[in-house]
């Protein structure tokens, strides 16, 4: 938190300006691929002929979650980073809310719109969050030594029973 652009530059050998004119903020240092992984979930939220909205957002997720397996070095360096700096946990958070946009979105594809199909798409859409970032957390503390397309795969068969089959 107490670490500025300034800093920054300085550490990787840069001016102010160099640095600033690849990153404008500490957040784009911490996230860098935020505004790209969110447009990516975006491209794959596009539902394929036949698939239900549940489908589609597992498929996107599940396609997340190589991208962050093929950046696991990164990722587990901006988790090391993040876990400890409850501004930082905040702005994840905040970020994570266009993330949860897009997916109630998908879920109320193809819905008619009345306050109960919204309100059904934003608990799925929330639910779904969670268990993500449950999910990613459970990856990132074991070091992402494990498949995290396993571990979705998972947490996706989990969502789709339900909360009925408690202690199985």
């Amino acid at each position: 938190a107490a670490t500025t652009m300034d800093d920054v530059a300085e550490r990787a050998g840069l001016s102010r300006r160099t640095a600033f004119r690849y990153f404008t903020s500490k957040d784009e240092l911490v996230f860098p691929r935020r505004d790209e992984r969110l447009a990516m979930l975006g491209e794959l939220l596009v539902p394929r002929e036949g698939e239900s909205a549940f489908e589609t957002v597992r498929r996107a997720c599940l396609g997340l979650a190589r991208d962050y397996q093929d950046e696991r070095t990164r990722m587990l360096a901006q988790w090391r980073i993040v876990r400890d700096e409850p501004a930082l946990l905040g702005r994840e958070l905040m970020l994570d809310q266009a993330s949860e946009a897009a997916l109630e979105q998908a879920f109320l594809a193809g819905e008619r719109d009345t306050p109960r199909a919204r309100r059904r798409a934003r608990v799925r859409a929330s639910a779904v969050v969670g268990a993500v970032r449950a999910t990613l957390r459970e990856w990132l503390e074991g070091g992402a030594s494990v498949d995290l397309v396993r571990l979705g795969r998972e947490t996706f068969a989990e969502l789709e029973r339900g909360f009925g089959g408690e202690g199985e």
